[in-house]
């Protein structure tokens, strides 16, 4: 296992646009032909920045690509956020806060502390970007801008299909995306019967039971070497056939049948799938065929 390990330094000034946006940015290179997994990482913020900004808010990323910020709001003041922290292209965010001239900021970490300490996400392109979104007010300059980062990381040599479709797919995702809208929202009064049928009906659901009292009414798995009466395949698709039927979601699985009885969801369990699956389809017979080409006929 060859683990590399890596740390580097930002030490800047940076002013910020008309939106209050700015970034920095470093490029680590590491050995091509590899598969990296990353082992620990780690930052250290070594100064307090001055700034004439309010509410100043640093998001870092470290990623195998290039962060591209977004439209989507960071805050209800400060929008151009980065990409979120379960991105597959982020191997590690952390956003750092409340600043001001006597103290340093606080941040939060993902992955956190205890999960960065042991081996996390993997990937295949040849560099590593850190990468500073900083977020103040319109126009604002931030000075003493200073941090320290640590990657550990394992280098395995992948082979080249591997490895050329790692960095493929990793280039793919690393396109940004401007504005995201994901799941769905449940209206509390829908919420019932979403997932569960009784939800909505309440209490136990109830059940259909085999008569036995005739052996048409049921059907054991015997083997193939056991002479008892077995029910006709035929038979037995009947039964499946009515055992899947759709019911209203307060009633039991399965059906009736004005003949056979209740016929439970059940007998369709670990069945053989040629019974499953309906009878077998006639088939042509090969062709058999001479040395000269010929067709044998039989």
């Amino acid at each position: 296992m060859a683990v590399t390990e890596i740390r580097e330094t930002i030490e800047t000034s940076v002013g910020l646009d008309s939106n209050g946006l700015g970034i920095v940015q470093k490029r680590i290179n590491l050995q091509s032909g590899s598969r990296h997994q990353i082992f620990q990482m780690d930052m250290f913020q070594d100064a307090i920045p001055e700034t004439d900004s309010d509410n100043l808010i640093i998001e870092w990323f470290v990623t195998p690509y290039p962060v591209i910020y977004s439209t989507m709001k960071l805050t209800p003041l400060r929008n151009s956020r980065g990409p979120m922290a379960g991105d597959d292209k982020v191997l590690m965010k952390s956003i750092w806060t409340s600043y001001d001239l006597t103290k340093y900021g606080t941040f939060t970490d993902f992955p956190n502390q205890f999960l960065g300490a042991q081996p996390t996400f993997s990937f295949y392109t040849p560099a590593l970007y850190v990468t500073g979104l900083v977020h103040g007010a319109s126009g604002a300059s931030v000075t003493n801008l200073a941090f320290s980062f640590y990657v550990a990381c394992d280098n395995k040599k992948a082979s080249l299909v591997s490895y050329g479709l790692g960095v493929l797919r990793e280039r793919s995702i690393a396109q940004g995306i401007n504005l995201m809208s994901q799941g769905r929202t449940i209206p509390p009064s829908g919420n019932v019967g979403q997932v569960f049928p009784m939800w909505k009906y309440g209490g136990m659901r109830p059940e259909r039971m085999l008569r036995g009292n005739a052996l048409a009414d049921f059907f054991l798995p015997y083997s193939s070497t056991d002479s008892e009466k077995m029910l006709s395949t035929g038979n037995v698709r009947g039964y499946l056939s009515r055992g899947r039927t759709m019911q209203p979601f307060d009633t039991a699985f399965g059906s009736f049948d004005a003949v056979k009885g209740d016929i439970p969801d059940w007998v369709r369990f670990d069945l053989n799938p040629g019974l499953v699956a309906g009878p077998i389809r006639p088939q042509q017979p090969p062709r058999k065929l001479a040395d000269n080409g010929n067709t044998l006929m039989f």
